[in-house]
């Protein structure tokens, strides 16, 4: 799996024990022996404005999603490969754009 590969994959809630199946973007695997996925959240309620940590997506052929969605991008999760369900898609090129820079934003 590579940064901007969308999964579908049990996200927990913050609740821990509770889990619900969600499309997630893939921001690296673990550079450790589990190899491990670092993902961020899609949920597919869009409020408006977004907040400044929440990029829309609408759906494509590349992406896989049926439909408008927010990528949080503050809910991030480490999950095994295992628990990936199936790979939808990837993010188009300037939603990969848009997303590394927002993220690189979360350290600021």
């Amino acid at each position: 799996m590579k940064t901007g590969d969308i999964v579908l994959i049990p996200f927990p809630f913050a609740e821990l024990p509770n889990r619900k199946v969600r499309p997630a973007v893939v921001v690296c695997e673990t550079k450790d022996q589990f190899e491990d996925l670092v993902l961020c959240a899609i949920s597919s309620v869009v409020h408006s404005p977004l907040s400044t940590n929440e990029l829309q997506l609408n759906p494509t052929l590349t992406n896989g999603l049926r439909k408008t969605s927010v990528l949080k991008i503050d809910r991030i999760v480490t999950a095994k490969k295992a628990d990936v369900i199936t790979r939808l898609g990837e993010l188009k090129d300037t939603d990969l754009a848009a997303f590394k820079i927002k993220f690189r934003e979360l350290m600021d």
